[in-house]
């Protein structure tokens, strides 16, 4: 079996794509339930389970990409500013138009230096949020960088914000989603019956932009993601998501984040899941892209 690890030792890496992965362990403004800090250690050890051939595409990821996975950004239990600081400081040695990247949360906070990062080169950048909660808040319990408000930060990087999957705002974000309906497109819950057309309206909002996905692990079901520190009922099912993704591939796909994972002690279901996640959404990419070919 691969695991992230295993790719980095691949001799022939000749016209693949590779991957930088880099485990940001932060937690710092949870505010609920704890643990992200495990949550990229976990997510890499899991992923030695999990088979990088997807038997419904029939296409294996070593085949597209490889790996390398990067140092952890220097800690700082006591600044999210000052962690986020040290996040950039790694990213401003890499080129925003060369290099994809995965980061691996930690908390959704560790998000933001990477639309800093990606928007200085793609002035038309679009994000999409897989989520249950909105992270529109101006600030929470007393920071503007809290993992509750990291998508309203990420707005002050002029991003056009796909949300879906939402199923918790509050009074402040609701009226901030309809006051900028033109920047923020908000898919909740209750309204995606429809994988294949969610994704198609996504897809229409994208056009040819740049694409950066940020995926908190509570935009899932509970039933399948427990370990998280705010979940939320009426989630994201793995079957919709990978519907949905398969329909919205092929776009300008340039980096992606998987956060909030809080590993269950004796439970190993929330980390698999999340590594299958991330090789699925990379599957389908590789193999929508193949497809063009």
């Amino acid at each position: 079996m691969n695991t992230f690890f295993d790719f980095t030792s691949q001799i022939d890496n000749k016209n693949k794509k590779k991957i930088f992965v880099l485990p940001c362990p932060y937690e710092g403004t949870v505010s609920y339930g704890t643990g992200t800090r495990f949550g990229p250690k976990a997510i890499m050890e899991a992923s030695i389970q999990i088979e990088t051939f997807d038997p419904e595409l029939n296409i294996s990821l070593e085949d597209y990409c490889y790996f390398k996975v990067l140092p952890e950004p220097k800690r700082n239990i006591n600044s999210v500013s000052e962690y986020l600081k040290n996040i950039e400081n790694i990213l401003q040695q890499f080129d925003p138009k060369q290099e994809f990247f995965i980061a691996l949360g930690g908390e959704h906070s560790i998000t933001l230096p990477f639309i800093k990062f990606y928007s200085q080169f793609y002035k038309n950048l679009v994000v999409l949020q897989i989520d249950a909660h909105a992270d529109l808040r101006e600030e929470y319990e007393g920071s503007r960088y809290s993992h509750a408000c990291v998508m309203k930060r990420c707005l002050e990087f002029n991003i056009d914000l796909i949300q879906v999957g939402i199923r918790s705002v509050c009074k402040e974000e609701a009226s901030l989603i309809k006051q900028k309906k033109e920047q923020i497109h908000t898919f909740f819950a209750w309204n995606m019956k429809n994988p294949f057309e969610t994704a198609s309206f996504c897809k229409q909002i994208i056009g040819n932009r740049p694409l950066y996905i940020t995926f908190d692990a509570d935009g899932l079901d509970p039933s399948i993601m427990p370990g998280v520190g705010t979940p939320e009922p009426e989630g994201i099912s793995y079957v919709w998501l990978k519907k949905f993704f398969f329909e919205l591939f092929p776009v300008n796909f340039i980096g992606l984040d998987f956060c909030e994972l809080a590993p269950v002690s004796s439970n190993v279901l929330s980390q698999s899941v999340a590594a299958k996640c991330i090789f699925k959404i990379l599957t389908s990419y590789f193999y929508k892209c193949n497809k063009l070919l």
